[in-house]
């Protein structure tokens, strides 16, 4: 099957597909490149199309869907270090106590992205690099439709019901587990939720119209509070790894002082909870 009909569901996912597959194909070169502004939008582009092929995969043939989606995690987990690093430098730049722990926090993340980006070029350039954009390009030019994908396109919408449900109910295991040491991979897996409803909802706007708007934004929001929770995780991790014993005396105190607060954050699950519940 190489075609979909208009107003079925395959016509209505795969116009979403050919855009993420579009922007993660054009933005080949520049990643090449080590262009760190091309980071961001490819990793939400794989997002999308991994999400998508998670809450719509039965549109598609399941070896298919299955290998792709499998081939985008790895490139999303290649930028994603380099997309971490960048979260951190813009983090430390605005926190840093000191220029001496700036420079320290600095000359970590330079080595560590000189690094991730190694990885990137190496990975994207060989052989699983070049197999996967090949398999970017087949799919929007003969995606492997399966008889589902003629169904009518008003079938996104139980799906799309069906992970607004998966995010109440990973928020609520989250606020069970307040307090507990898996209460913050809780939160994470509650935010992937939401990343993942928000984007069949946007999948969805031709159906759904002005009511997709509110949703879509609720989302957001959503992610925001969760996000900033993560990203303080991240962080704690990061400033944990420093060795602080190669430092004099004061820097090491402050480093340490930055550890403290940070970790506030990391564990402050009860206020990301409050902040969750008002944006869902």
């Amino acid at each position: 099957m190489t075609a979909s009909p208009a107003g079925s569901l395959g016509s209505l996912v795969q116009d979403y597909i050919d855009v993420q597959c579009g922007v993660i194909l054009e933005s080949r070169t520049a990643i090449e490149a080590r262009d760190e502004d091309a980071v961001h939008p490819v990793r939400v582009a794989i997002r999308r199309l991994r999400a998508t092929l998670s809450t719509f995969g039965g549109v598609y043939r399941l070896v298919d869907r299955e290998t792709l989606a499998q081939e985008a995690k790895w490139a999303g987990l290649l930028l994603g270090d380099v997309r971490d690093l960048q979260v951190l430098a813009e983090r430390f730049a605005a926190e840093a106590p000191s220029e001496a722990v700036g420079e320290v926090i600095g000359a970590d993340i330079a080595r560590r992205r000189t690094e991730a980006w190694g990885a990137v070029t190496e990975g994207l350039r060989g052989a699983r690099g070049v197999a996967l954009f090949a398999q970017l390009e087949r799919w929007r030019e003969d995606p492997p439709f399966s008889d589902e994908a003629e169904l009518p396109a008003a079938r996104a919408l139980p799906r799309i019901k069906k992970a607004d449900k998966r995010v109440r109910s990973r928020l609520e295991r989250a606020r069970a587990a307040a307090g507990d040491d898996s209460a913050g991979e809780l939160l994470h897996d509650a935010r992937k939720a939401a990343k993942r409803h928000r984007y069949a909802v946007e999948l969805a706007q031709p159906i759904l119209g002005a009511d997709a708007d509110r949703t879509i934004e609720e989302r957001q929001a959503l992610q925001d509070a969760l996000g900033e929770h993560q990203d303080a995780v991240v962080a704690l991790a990061f400033l944990r790894a420093i060795d602080a014993s190669a430092q004099s005396a004061e820097t090491t105190r402050q480093l340490r002082t930055l550890i403290d607060r940070t970790r506030v954050s990391a564990d402050d699950v009860a206020g990301v909870l409050r902040d969750a519940k008002r944006s869902s």
